[in-house]
C-alpha cells in the first residue's frame, strides 16, 4: 500500500497545508509556492511531556506549532529552569538557529498533546533566495522577537518582583492588540514564576499584595484587572518607591 494513500498521511498532509497557509511567515506568498513548501514538510507528534528540541542538538528546520502548547526554557544544573517563551498554535520557533545551523541553546517541551510541523532548513533557505515575501515575514518575526527579548531583559534586570508581575499582566492584557480587563494565566503559577524569575511562593505573595491594593482580583488562573492605569504605572514606577519584590 502506498503510504501517501493512507488515512494518516492524508490527515497529516491536510494539517501541514492548513498550518503553512496560515503562518505569518508566509503571508502574501503565492499559493503554488506554499503548496511546494508544504510537500517538503512533515508532522512531528509531541504528546505531553515530549522533548521537541533539546539543548545542544540541531533542529531539522523551523518548527511551527499546529496545535497544543510548548514551553521553551533554559535548565539549570540543579534541575530548575527559566521559562523563556510559550509557543501557541500558529507560532513558530527555532528560526535563527535552524537557518544558522547552530545547536539549540534551550529545551522545548510539550505542555499538552501537540503536533509540530517541521519546515526543513533547506526549503527555508531556498525561499530566502527566491521569495521576498517570505524574507519580509521572517525578518518581521525575528525583529518582533528581538523587541520582546529586550523588554524581557529590561524587566528581569531593572524591575523588582512587583514591577515584573505588573509588566507581565499588562503584556497579557494587551497581547491581542486590544487591551482587556480580564486575563487568564496561560500556564501554571509555577511556570509563570519561572517566567518572571521568581519563586512560586513569591509570586503568590505579590498577587495577594496586588489584590489587597485592589488593583486586581484573582480566581485561580483568571485575573481581573480592576485598575489598568494604576497597574501600568506600577510597572514603570521607581523600584525604590515600591513595596515587595
Amino acid at each position: 500500500m502506498d503510504p501517501k494513500t493512507s488515512t494518516a498521511w492524508q490527515r497529516d498532509h491536510r494539517l501541514v497545508d492548513g498550518v503553512i497557509a496560515n503562518l505569518p511567515l508566509f503571508w502574501g506568498v503565492a499559493a503554488p509556492i506554499l503548496a511546494a513548501i508544504a510537500r517538503r514538510c512533515w508532522v512531528l507528534p509531541a504528546p505531553r511531556g515530549t522533548t521537541v528540541a533539546e539543548r545542544g542538538a540541531r533542529l531539522p528546520g523551523i518548527l511551527a506549532l499546529a496545535y497544543g502548547s510548548i514551553k521553551v526554557a533554559l535548565r539549570r544544573r540543579d534541575g530548575g529552569e527559566r521559562l523563556l517563551r510559550l509557543i501557541s498554535a500558529r507560532q513558530t520557533f527555532g528560526e535563527s538557529i535552524a537557518l544558522l545551523g547552530k545547536a539549540s541553546p534551550y529545551h522545548a517541551v510539550a505542555l499538552q498533546d501537540s503536533k509540530v510541523v517541521v519546515i526543513p532548513t533547506a526549503a527555508a533557505l531556498a525561499l530566502l533566495e527566491s521569495e521576498p515575501r517570505f524574507v519580509r515575514g521572517l525578518l518581521t518575526a525575528i525583529a518582533e522577537r528581538n523587541v520582546q527579548l529586550h523588554a524581557e531583559i529590561e524587566a528581569a534586570t531593572l524591575l523588582n518582583g512587583t514591577q515584573r508581575l505588573a509588566w507581565y499582566l499588562n503584556e497579557l492584557a494587551g497581547n491581542g492588540g486590544v487591551p482587556t480587563r480580564s486575563v487568564r494565566l496561560p500556564v501554571s503559577k509555577t511556570l509563570v514564576a519561572s517566567r518572571l524569575g521568581l519563586k512560586k511562593e513569591t509570586l503568590s505573595r505579590l498577587l495577594r499584595d496586588l489584590v489587597d491594593r485592589r488593583l486586581i482580583d484573582v480566581a485561580r488562573r483568571e485575573i481581573a484587572i480592576l485598575e489598568p492605569a494604576l497597574l501600568g504605572e506600577l510597572a514603570e514606577a521607581s523600584p525604590d518607591s515600591m513595596r515587595g519584590g
